[in-house]
């Protein structure tokens, strides 16, 4: 992240993409949103689905308007700026796809601009898009819940142990997750992940001590009982407020002199 040997995001998901199953959609925002990562998603025969901010769209799109609700068949080029960034852009290097306009339904106005591979119509896209809110949400658990937002180790070594073992945790409650909800005929992020997280934890000792048997079956039918009533509330309407962010609180007066201060 720092530092002469720092890498970015957009690197190191280009290294991750051959990590992938082979029939991975390639699902990203605005910050991966650029002709290189596309262009390396092509090479690994992976379809994709890229949001675009509205000032990539228009150059994509040559200056030509698109309506929402539309699509359009476009040949994405490198720009000169991405070539001077990416010199290891081939000549002629370019990737074939639609570009689609939606309206944000979140956001009275605003028009969402994606590139994609897909062969689908832009109310699929745009419902397909949408389940990357999954991502933040998981992404969420693991740095708060998980309580993985700031690692303390120092060494490599105990870095990839912490990181590896908050991961592991993770997985876990998203197993009892899912066994949970397959029982009571729900979807597994109908639950709760901190109150699911929390059961888990209690239930550590009780399943530890049992270790196997019908003891430890007994102990794990009723972590999932417990599991499954940790339902979430069904929202809905959209938020009542507008999303803001909170202020940063009056500053202190300037210290005068000591002198002054005595006075």
């Amino acid at each position: 992240m720092y530092g002469k040997r720092a890498v970015g995001e957009q690197e190191l998901a280009r290294q991750a993409l051959q990590r992938l199953p082979a029939d991975a959609i390639i699902l990203a925002d605005g910050n991966f949103g650029i002709f290189a990562f596309a262009y390396a998603v092509q090479q690994t025969q992976r379809p994709l689905l890229l949001r675009l901010t509205v000032a990539r769209a228009g150059k994509v799109l040559c200056g030509k308007g698109l309506r929402p609700g539309k699509r359009r068949r476009v040949d994405w080029e490198a720009s000169q700026w991405e070539r001077a960034m990416h010199p290891d852009l081939p000549s002629g290097a370019a990737v074939q796809g639609w570009m689609v306009a939606c309206r944000n339904p979140a956001r009275k106005g605003e028009i969402l601009y994606f590139f994609t591979t897909l062969e689908l119509k832009p109310n699929r896209i745009l419902a397909l898009y949408k389940l990357r809110w999954n991502i933040e949400t998981d992404l969420r658990s693991l740095k708060r819940t998980v309580d993985l937002h700031q690692i303390t180790s120092k060494s490599k070594d105990l870095v990839e142990k912490e990181v590896l073992m908050a991961v592991c945790a993770y997985n876990v409650v998203r197993a009892v997750m899912y066994l949970s909800a397959s029982r009571t005929g729900l979807a597994p992020r109908q639950l709760s992940f901190s109150a699911a997280q929390d059961a888990v934890m209690a239930a550590w000792p009780y399943l530890q001590r049992a270790r196997a048997g019908a003891a430890f079956q007994e102990e794990l039918e009723r972590l999932l009982r417990v599991v499954a009533q940790a339902k979430l509330p069904a929202r809905s309407r959209q938020r009542s407020y507008p999303r803001a962010v909170w202020g940063r609180g009056a500053h202190f007066p300037p210290r005068g002199s000591a002198r002054k201060e005595v006075r």
